[in-house]
């Protein structure tokens, strides 16, 4: 009778010190949450950034875990839909129970969770998406890591004027928030460094808009000499081919989400000249973005990881990086306090990275990256072209 209910209090004990244990935290494991579009027309971008993911979390596991914890991650199909991100990101929290949302895809979809996630004390550790609402103003508990559209859209101004020596100047940007905030930040670029009348046309296009012949002719007609194209593929690509069949001649610059093989593939012969900023740390004689390549082709032999696999890799790398600072015992809050202690951390391919303590006034606490280069299609590859720009 004595050991039957000694067994009893033990299994009391055992239930109620799980119940009481960190969401996703086990003995064995760490269970993590991700959603990207693995379906729809956004597809290749999920897929390869899930492969980034995948990839280093693969590799981490494979080297003993973190604590001998490996990471487990779960990933959802939200199909670049904010109804769908947000019922999903639900079901991994209160169903899945993660213990983190790691590396999720799309503005919009972004937008609809954050402030649950925030609100609940789930960490959010990198946003596939350029919007500065991610970061400013702070929220202790999502850590944003690659550039906002206010710092690419000022930079982007930067390098055309002071770089390119452009003096008139467009802007062709999709009409959604990340397009609308691009525009502002590069209008105020050239009104606050005294080129207030270089910015000629401001030209949005429906995201769904695979034309853009209007377009193309009125950048004929005002005679431009730089245009910074505030879309991606598959549109970029769209673009790149009108524009050779109209005969644009003025230099094209474009965002971030450019800068990858797949835009190549698509636009061909179109895609020649064509300039993007980037920010992902990719000198191929670095040891860093070889010692990459190495960890992704583990999971994924013979192929080389594109731009969003990059960004998928970068966002486990940071997290995982948290991870390890958390200590033995991981929780949420400790998880949070760990990233604030990243001061110009650096990993593989990302590039430098300092948070703060958590101030609501700081509106630097949780930005990422604040600065890019610009990279260049030059015989069908993607080249470096400029180093880093900073805006101070």
């Amino acid at each position: 009778m004595k050991r039957v209910l000694v067994f009893l209090v033990m299994a009391i004990i055992a239930i109620g010190s799980f119940a009481f244990a960190e969401d996703g935290i086990y003995e064995d494991r760490v269970v993590i949450g991700s959603f990207q579009a693995l379906s729809g027309p956004v597809a290749p971008i999920g897929v390869s950034m899930r492969k980034g993911m995948d990839a280093y979390f693969n590799w981490v596991n494979a080297n003993g875990g973190v604590y001998g914890r490996k990471i487990d991650l779960i990933v959802v199909d939200d199909q670049f839909t904010p109804s769908r991100t947000v019922v999903e990101v639900r079901r991994l929290v209160e169903q899945d129970r993660v213990f983190s949302i790691v590396g999720g895809l799309g503005t919009p979809g972004i937008l609809a969770v954050m402030d649950y996630l925030n609100d609940r004390g789930v960490p959010f550790v990198y946003q596939g998406g350029g919007s500065s609402l991610f970061a400013i103003p702070p929220k202790e508990y999502v850590f944003t890591v690659q550039p906002h559209y206010t710092t690419e859209g000022q930079i982007a101004a930067k390098y055309m004027m002071e770089t390119l020596g452009a003096k008139r100047v467009a802007i062709v940007y999709r009409a959604d928030d990340a397009g609308r905030e691009g525009l502002n930040a590069m209008s105020k670029w050239l009104v606050d460094n005294g080129y207030p009348a270089a910015l000629v046309a401001k030209l949005p296009v429906d995201p769904s808009k695979v034309t853009f012949d209007s377009e193309i002719l009125k950048l004929l007609e005002l005679g431009v000499d730089a245009v910074y194209l505030l879309m991606w593929i598959p549109q970029s690509p769209n673009f790149l081919l009108q524009a050779q069949e109209y005969g644009l001649d003025a230099t094209l610059v474009g965002s971030y989400a450019n800068p990858d093989i797949t835009l190549i593939q698509l636009a061909g012969q179109a895609a020649e000249g064509f300039q993007a900023l980037a920010w992902v740390a990719a000198d191929p004689e670095d040891e860093g973005f070889l010692k990459h390549i190495e960890i992704y082709q583990e999971t994924f032999p013979d192929e080389l990881p594109n731009a969003f696999a990059a960004a998928g890799f970068i966002a486990a790398e940071v997290f995982t990086e948290g991870l390890r600072r958390a200590g033995e015992n991981p929780t949420r809050e400790k998880l949070a306090r760990a990233l604030e202690t990243m001061d110009g951390w650096t990993g593989f391919i990302t590039p430098e990275i300092t948070y703060g303590p958590f101030d609501p006034d700081d509106n630097f606490c949780r930005t990422g990256v604040l600065q890019m280069y610009v990279m260049e299609v030059k015989n069908q590859e993607w080249t470096t072209l400029h180093d880093w720009i900073t805006l101070e």
